[in-house]
């Protein structure tokens, strides 16, 4: 069987998704290892993603980006 060139194993959260009615927070964009993007919906209260154990739940989103 052949192997997947686009394999993801790490996401980081790279922005937040906003309702453009009301402002709500919806949920969060993440960004692959591989350079793919995904984006997790919340529901209520929790991503609604494929859980995988090789990232973290909860994104850093603190840090600065240039």
């Amino acid at each position: 069987m052949p192997e997947h060139e686009s394999v993801r194993s790490t996401a980081e959260a790279i922005g937040r998704i906003t309702c453009i009615k009301t402002g709500e927070e919806i949920g969060l964009l993440y960004q692959w290892d591989n350079g793919e993007t995904q984006a997790a919906l919340y529901d209520g209260g929790h991503p609604k993603t494929p859980h995988r154990s090789d990232h973290p739940v909860e994104p850093d989103l603190g840090t600065k980006r240039s």
